[in-house]
């Protein structure tokens, strides 16, 4: 009996190692689809992304583009890391600007950001300066103007235990394919 199940598994052997490859595929990584407009210019409405689903394990580096979700919902963001556990992060009015417009600190230092869709003119409702509890991110939106995130009370900082996945290409357009780091 058991070198009838030997010899089944050898003849098998190609269709078990591809099924454990893919299997091992669809846990580390998956697709997600931009709703809204959140991440503009970074991504827009409908572009199709990859994520990496291993990367709930590690630990966030600020810019990372990640998809996770928040306390009191079921809906998934995309959304950018600008602040680590224990940064310290302010808005300031530009008093140099003609307009209202805020420029984002981080640790008491300008944060330059060349990708957001144009200057800051909302910052929420939390306190600030705001310290980044332990164990969770401060995300945003790259269209400032436009993102809900933890800029506001309803969603908060976000924990590391609600980090689904880290955004590493753009699949669709298929003319915008790119990579992230």
């Amino acid at each position: 009996m058991f070198d009838k199940f030997k010899k089944e598994l050898r003849e098998n052997r190609l269709f078990i190692i591809f099924a454990l490859v893919v299997i091992i595929i669809l846990q580390a990584f998956g697709t997600i689809r931009i709703k809204g407009e959140s991440m503009e210019p970074t991504f827009n409405h409908y572009d199709l992304v990859g994520i990496n689903k291993i990367y709930r394990f590690m630990e966030p580096k600020q810019d990372d583009i990640i998809v996770c979700g928040y306390e009191g919902s079921d809906e998934l963001l995309i959304k950018r890391v600008i602040g680590l556990p224990g940064d310290e992060i302010d808005f300031l009015e530009d008093e140099n600007s003609v307009d209202l417009k805020y420029d984002l600190y981080i640790n008491g230092v300008l944060f330059e950001e060349d990708y957001i869709m144009e200057p800051i003119q909302q910052i929420g409702d939390i306190d600030y300066p705001y310290i980044v509890p332990d164990d969770c991110y401060f995300v945003m939106g790259d269209n400032r103007n436009a993102s809900s995130d933890s800029r506001t009370e309803r969603i908060g900082a976000i924990k590391q235990e609600n980090i689904k996945g880290k955004v590493f290409v753009r699949i669709y357009p298929f003319d915008q394919i790119e990579f992230f780091d």
